[in-house]
């Protein structure tokens, strides 16, 4: 029987369609690639500065580099801005394709533990007086835990009390507001807020924090 041999590749010319493609792709990866850098968001803002943990990692960071925490913030403040403006400038002319492709990076990772996280609360007054509704953690206190501790909604949640999200976190008050009002015929008010306090270390007793972000609503 007579040995078949292989037949050799035909080369196929690209034409201008492939060559048309194969540029989409390339910008596509350049774009999707560009938005997914890192950037320090917030970087203008003096209250993101001062949050607890942003100063608790440049004092270690200065102990560590042996500079003054004054020192080092100011000189991480310049270069932050710096990178926020560059980026910026790089991705000032790709918005339109972000906008009609749907290509958005909205989160950041992160770069720290969160050492001063703030919980939610949300309280519900009545003739008697305030009482809580929701407390993040809490079996006795609840309410709507299914969706508050969705994945979607933790996302909210956790940047809600950051100064620069007060949109935001005035939004998810007037949702509260409007879920209690159809639950609780005797609501007199709602109260949304956050305890901000230090992450407590093993076999400490969890140390004293603070009110913030607090957003309260009337009801009629």
């Amino acid at each position: 029987m007579p040995q078949l041999r292989p037949r050799p590749a035909q080369l196929v010319t690209p034409t201008w369609r492939d060559h048309l493609r194969g540029a989409f792709v390339v910008f596509h990866l350049v774009a999707i690639t560009a938005m997914a850098l890192p950037s320090p968001q917030g970087a203008r803002t003096p209250a993101s500065w001062a949050d607890p943990t942003v100063q608790e990692e440049i004092r270690a960071w200065a102990a560590r580099l042996g500079t003054e925490p004054e020192t080092l913030e100011e000189t991480a403040r310049t270069l932050a801005i710096a990178v926020v403006d560059a980026r910026e400038a790089l991705l000032g002319p790709l918005d339109p394709y972000y906008r009609y492709a749907g290509t958005w990076q909205a989160w950041r990772m992160f770069v720290a533990p969160h050492r001063f996280p703030a919980r939610l609360h949300v309280d519900v007054r009545t003739d008697a007086g305030w009482e809580p509704l929701y407390v993040v953690g809490s079996p006795d206190h609840a309410w709507r835990s299914q969706q508050l501790r969705h994945a979607r909604a933790r996302a909210l949640i956790f940047l809600a009390p950051w100064p620069r999200y007060r949109k935001q976190r005035a939004r998810l008050a007037d949702w509260v507001a409007r879920e209690v009002a159809e639950e609780r015929p005797d609501a007199r008010a709602v109260r949304v807020r956050y305890y901000k306090a230090r992450t407590p270390a093993p076999g400490e007793v969890a140390p004293e924090g603070r009110w913030v972000a607090v957003e309260e609503r009337e009801l009629p």
